[in-house]
């Protein structure tokens, strides 16, 4: 029989089923005076916390221009990040996470992209056709940084088949590295939870090389002026490499493009008259316009 701890527990978890978190519109934001807006937790330079625990990164920084420029309060949601971004955009956009704890009213360092936005599953349904995603704001990229004592150049990536290159677990990187050249560089890749922490094992000559976005790489070097090792970035081509670079933007539950209209303007405004660019510099990452703009 059950017992009373697992009859609450039973209650609490239908009460989470029929109770789903609810989008707020335009006029509902504006009218309670505030907007929540979802960032990656711990994700430098994009949004994180600093050694006094203030929230700072080019992502938080932005979110506070568009909070300001709708004259209402700041409220960041800390995401912790699922297996997938179609798990993210559930929790976090159009339905909530099971435990509960609600949703944003948009979400901020989602890919603006085409093919993604209408991608199908197995059925022939739009995987993600409660979501919206707009406002492009940054294009990011990959790219490989070295050590310059360790390797005096990087003009080829197959040069990474004798020296240790560290990658995120599980990211792209990760996954194309392993299987580049005929898994060739496979021996040589060294995984890490955090680039942070690969960073230092370059410091410790552990790793000569590190694969990752671009602004990462240039936020550990910028972070970190005073480096035991010199660290550049490199041209190098990334052979087999579908999608070298992306545009990144924003999404909201798809009911409430009024509310997707006023935040890309905000966005649009702010990357084209070089904001962004500035809160870029910030962090030692370059800046890089999304497509949408150079075509207008």
């Amino acid at each position: 029989m059950l017992n009373s701890s697992h009859l609450i527990g039973l209650l609490l978890l239908m009460l989470v089923q029929v109770n789903p978190a609810l989008a707020r519109s335009y006029d509902d934001v504006l009218a309670s005076g505030f907007i929540e807006i979802a960032v990656y937790d711990q994700f430098p330079p994009y949004s994180f916390k600093n050694d006094q625990g203030k929230a700072i990164g080019i992502d938080v920084e932005l979110a506070q221009h568009i909070a300001r420029s709708m004259n209402l309060d700041l409220k960041l949601r800390w995401m912790t990040p699922d297996e997938t971004l179609d798990d993210d955009l559930r929790n976090h956009v159009w339905k909530g996470h099971y435990l509960g704890g609600g949703i944003a009213d948009v979400m901020m360092r989602v890919p603006y992209d085409k093919n993604y936005s209408y991608q199908t599953n197995e059925f022939g349904e739009v995987k993600n056709d409660l979501v919206h995603m707009f406002g492009p704001y940054q294009k990011e990229r990959w790219r490989v940084g070295y050590d310059t004592q360790q390797l005096e150049t990087l003009e080829t990536l197959a040069v990474l088949r004798y020296y240790p290159v560290g990658v995120e677990t599980d990211s792209l990187p990760d996954v194309y590295l392993m299987s580049v050249f005929n898994g060739q560089v496979r021996n040589k890749v060294k995984h890490f939870i955090d680039l942070r922490l690969a960073w230092n094992a370059l410091q410790n000559n552990e790793i000569a090389a590190i694969m990752g976005m671009q602004s990462q790489l240039q936020w550990l070097k910028h972070h970190h002026p005073v480096q035991k090792k010199p660290f550049e970035l490199s041209a190098v081509a990334l052979p087999g490499l579908h999608k070298l670079d992306w545009d990144i933007g924003m999404a909201v539950h798809t009911n409430y493009r009024q509310l997707a209209y006023a935040l890309g303007d905000i966005v649009e405004q702010a990357s084209k008259e070089g904001l962004v660019k500035q809160i870029s510099a910030r962090y030692g990452a370059d800046y890089l316009l999304p497509e949408l703009y150079k075509a207008q």
